[in-house]
This record gives C-alpha cells, structure tokens and sequence, in this order.
C-alpha cells in the first residue's frame, strides 16, 4: 500500500440534532450533540483507516492495517499521497501525531511485549526511547517546539506522562497518561485515581492541574483527554459501562458536548484544531472504519472558539500582517511552522534594512508582531487559521493579511523578495561577525549579523519588482568583529530552486583561513607618504616584506615576525610602510617592488610613489 493513491473525500452534509440514544447505561442525556459538518476521509481500496492526528495543512496520519490483515501499522496522507510505515521486527506500529514539517511520531509494540516511541521523518522510521523509561508511548509532537509528549512506564511499573523532558504525575494518581501540549505549554491527559476511577487533566505551565470530568458521570471504563487547542478547546472520549465508546469538546467557557458522526456506530475524535474542527474516525454497521473531518456548522468567531481569522496563502511570496494576538508570543520560527514557509522577511526600521529567517536556523528568530507587516515564500498554496485576541497598544491597527505574488511566465527566472542563508563552519564561535552580499548584476547589498554560527540576509522590493534573478553571481564576504575580513569571497549562482524556494542555502568553510598564500595590492597606491601592504596566510610561520627599486636595489626590509594564518587585510593587520629607506630617509617619487616571503612562499608586486 505504498502507492500514491490520491485521497477519495466524500463529503456529506447532515445536520445533527440532539436525541438520546437507547443504552443501558447513557452517560448523560442532557449533553447536547454538537451542530458539526462532516467530510470522510478515504482512500481507495482501504476498509480501515484510523485517522489519528492532522497538521495545519490538511494532512492526515494515523493507522490501518497490514497488506495481510495480520497487525495494524501506521499511516500517512501528505498531500494526497498515501503511504503505510511498519517499524522493523514490529507486532504492530500506531501513529498519533503528525507536524507541519510532516513529521510524524506514535509507538510500537516489540516482540518482548514492550512498546517504544517511533518517530517518521522523511519517510524512514526512528526509535525513541524517554530516558530511563521501560516503555515509550507518544501521543503528540508540538509544532512549536518540537517537544513530544505521551506517556511512559518505568523500571517499577509506575505510568506517567511526559511532555518534552518533563515528566508529570498527577497528585494522588495512580497512574497519569499524558497526551498533548499545545502553544501555550497547557498539557492535557489522563489520570487514575486510588479508587481506580479515571478522570481527564490540565496541566498548567505553573504547575497547577484542573480536573475534566463528565457531568453527572456514571461509572466509567474509561476517560481520555486526547487534545487542546491553542484557545483551550478539549476533545475527549470516554466510555461508561454497558455503553459504546463516546467523543466529547469541552468548551473554554464549561460547555460540554458530544461529538457524532450519523450512522456510525461509535465515533472517535483525536484532535482539533484551530479552528474548531475535529479529527477522527468511525465505525459503520458493515465492519468499515473511516476517517472524517468535522467542522463546525456556524464558523465560530469570538464566544468559546476565541476569536478566528481564516485566510488563503497563494503559492510564492505573500506579504501578511498578523490579525491577532496569539495566545503565546509568536517569532519567525512558529510563524513559518503555522504556514510552511520557506522563508520569513521583516524590515528593520531601526536600520532600515530588510531581515530573514529560514527553517534550518538554529534559533527561533525575529518576534512578530501585530501592525507590522512579513512575507513569507510558501512551496504551495494553503489556507491559514490565525485564533487569539486583539491587538493591544499598538501604533495601529493590524491590517488583515493579504496574499501578493507577481505576475510568473512558465518556471520562476524572478523575484521581488529573496534570502541568503547559511552556516559558517568551523570549530570557533563567529558571534557577530558581519556577511555581505552582493549581486554583482545590480550592485545590490544585503547584509546579515552571524547567531549561532547561523546567518539570513535578505531583499526585497514592495513595489514587487525584481531584486534577484536566474544566473545572477551572488558574491558573499565575511568581516570579523573588529572590521577585519575573515574569509575568501564565495561566489554562488541563483538557480531556479532558489528561486522557487526564495531561498539560497550556503555553507561557508574555511572562515578565519585562507586557502593559500596571496600578496595583495597596496592601498592607497599611488601613494605619500604612507601605504598599507595586505596580505593572506594559510600557514603561520615567520612573514617579511621587502621593498626594492627599479634596478634591484633593496629599499627597505619590514620584518613582520611570527605570524598566524590569517587574513592581513585591515590597516591594524597589514604591513605598514611609510616611505622610508632602512636609514630613515623618504624615498624618491617612481615605481617599487614589494615581495612578501615566507617559509615556502614569495611573491611580488608593484606600487607608486607620487610626491
């Protein structure tokens, strides 16, 4: 089943009403049924399909079964593509939890009978094991951080949840299941307690928990919060004795409602996201297990969904400003995790230059804030859902987001916005030191500030004209930190990936060593009465320079010492000559020789004296 079977929704349209159903133990006949619009997930050929966890984008993962029917393995649906991921040796392998990167993460069972977290990324199956844990089971991946979360068993048998490095018990439990964290580090879970009744949790970034519990709850098997959005809508399922496994949504403000698919037999919701709908699966009456999409009838807009902005990002560059406050402070990193972006642009005001981000940065980058305005470079076109509150002491208003791309002709040759990023490599720190870029087709120079051995410089035009294109010869220099050059120059080509991404991704090595010996022209020359001589070295030993006239004679000899491999460029680093013979007299106006010599190198070059 590891074809590219493109994704059958089938949509049906049913509005739900509230009945009670006929059980022999009802959980509670006062709990409304939740007004939703359903979409069944299917793919062709396949009769079971436990959609588990969805991204941002409309991607799916979770489980099915095997080519054989024997064991349950885990699935993905990524842009229509269905694809079924077995772990090696496995008795069965579940997902539940699937990122914007398309990253997906579950467990599986060995043949010892002991399950160990899995984590998919880019199509191959890893291992992961909590540190110390006996068992590994992972439940959610935080598109934030990229934190998991779940639960785990140590060597004494005890289950808690987990949450990044943090392990949490609920007081008085004797056993604590945990399943996601959303943005604002709220953790949601399950927990039993010493009389063996289960309950549902929140775990609080202070620490403090609240209990989820059904109203005039019945005895239960058992209660499972299995997801929180970022304004703290819960999903949850449970199941009373003597009746079918039902799904719930707990409101921020208190209300409680069940989730149904119509006909099913019993319907299983897993997450939710921002914008209120619902992922899952069901059960039909011929033994089928679908998955669905649910979404509320009436688009929720301020009340208990918190406030919602939906927009449509085309693919390419868009420029946008962020609507709403988001519940946790948003950077350039969430930003691009929200909309798959290749790149993030933001203009320094203070400097009046243009700054980027790209997703291989090793930090989070810039804030974002609201009244501001960003482009993004998206691979494809998506539609966004931006949930918070309204901006506050703001200079304005933040402008709805809107969507600009320039007009294309077939394959991408320009573009209005673009960035350089890379890495400096090596084994010393390059904090702060300064990357240039140069077009050398237009002149144009960007410049970037080096974190973490990490650098972004980048463009852009707002009148949408283009800044870099197709072939053009990007010329990138490096300055240390007092103004030095600390590099040879790179030169890069603009390719058309590049440009489809809005992105060109380079490694710089050798930084702080050049590659080989070079004397370099004097400055200024022509001179008087001084000039500077500069210089590289790729290996350190003793450097002279010697100065001669137009019939051999030598002038002057500037013994420079030891000297490290370097780059001898700046008038604090290269040698200095003021015009002087070795007696202390100025020379005559005309032409000189100066030869660098080192252990295994010599050259020479010319310069000018004019008085």
């Amino acid at each position: 089943m590891h074809n590219n079977i493109k994704t059958k929704i089938s949509l049906f349209i049913c509005l739900i009403i509230c009945f009670t159903w006929h059980a022999a133990a009802q959980i509670s006949a006062e709990i409304p049924i939740a007004d939703y619009i359903f979409e069944t997930i299917e793919v062709p050929g396949v009769d079971f399909l436990e959609v588990a966890a969805s991204n941002d984008f409309g991607d799916y993962a979770g489980n099915t079964r095997s080519s054989d029917g024997e064991k349950t393995i885990g699935f993905t649906l990524i842009d229509g593509v269905f694809k079924t991921y077995d772990f090696p040796g496995a008795l069965k392998t579940n997902f539940y939890a699937l990122d914007n990167a398309g990253k997906a993460a579950g467990h599986y069972k060995g043949t010892d009978g002991l399950y160990h977290g899995v984590i998919m990324e880019d199509g191959e199956l890893t291992q992961y094991d909590f540190p110390d844990a006996v068992q590994t089971f992972i439940f959610g991946i935080s598109d934030e951080t990229g934190a998991l979360s779940g639960n785990i068993v140590d060597e004494s048998g005890v289950t808690r949840a987990f949450s990044g490095e943090l392990t949490i018990t609920f007081p008085g439990a004797v056993k604590t299941y945990g399943d996601f964290v959303n943005a604002a580090g709220v953790v949601v879970g399950s927990y039993v307690d010493a009389d063996g009744m289960p309950h549902g949790f929140m775990r609080n970034p202070d620490g403090s928990f609240i209990t989820i519990d059904i109203p005039a709850t019945p005895e239960l098997r058992f209660l499972f919060v299995n997801a929180i959005n970022d304004v703290g809508v819960i999903v949850f399922r449970a199941m009373a004795v003597d009746d079918i496994q039902r799904s719930y949504i707990l409101l921020p403000g208190g209300t409680f409602q069940e989730l149904r698919v119509p006909d099913s037999v019993n319907t299983v919701v897993r997450n939710i996201n921002q914008d209120g709908s619902i992922i899952g699966y069901y059960d039909l009456t011929d033994d089928r297990r679908l998955g669905f999409v649910g979404r509320p009838k009436m688009q929720p807009n301020g009340g208990d969904f918190g406030s919602i902005f939906s927009m449509h990002l085309s693919k390419g560059l868009n420029m946008l400003s962020v609507p709403l406050k988001p519940t946790v402070h948003m950077t350039a990193r969430s930003l691009a995790l929200k909309t798959g972006a290749t790149a993030v642009i933001a203009l320094d005001a203070a400097k009046q230059n243009f700054i980027g981000w790209t997703p291989n940065a090793p930090n989070d980058g810039f804030p974002i804030e609201g009244a501001k305005g960003y482009i993004v470079n998206l691979p494809k076109a998506r539609d966004i859902v931006f949930t918070g509150t309204g901006w506050t002491n703001q200079m304005q208003v933040a402008t709805a987001p809107s969507t600009i791309t320039p007009l294309t002709r077939g394959i991408v040759q320009e573009t209005w916005a673009f960035v350089v990023s890379g890495q400096l490599e090596g084994k010393q720190k390059f904090e702060g030191y300064q990357i240039t870029v140069r077009n050398l087709r237009t002149n144009n120079v960007m410049v970037a500030e080096v974190r973490d051995n990490y650098f972004a410089a980048a463009t852009a035009d707002l009148t949408y004209r283009s800044v870099v294109q197709v072939g053009d010869t990007l010329e990138l220099s490096v300055i240390d930190t007092n103004g030095n050059i600390a590099s040879e120059k790179f030169n890069f080509k603009v390719t058309p990936a590049s440009l489809t991404n809005a992105v060109l991704s380079v490694n710089l090595n050798g930084i702080g060593t050049p590659k080989r010996n070079l004397l370099l022209q004097n400055y200024p020359n022509p001179f008087n009465p001084e000039t500077w001589i500069p210089y590289h070295l790729s290996d350190a030993g003793p450097v002279s320079i010697s100065i001669y006239d137009t019939t051999g004679g030598l002038v002057r000899t500037l013994s420079l010492g030891f000297q490290s491999a370097g780059f001898y460029h700046s008038r604090g680093q290269a040698a200095y000559w003021d015009g002087r013979n070795a007696l202390g007299e100025r020379v005559a106006s005309g032409v000189y020789f100066y030869q660098l010599t080192t252990r295994s190198f010599q050259q020479i070059r010319r310069m000018i004296i004019l008085k």
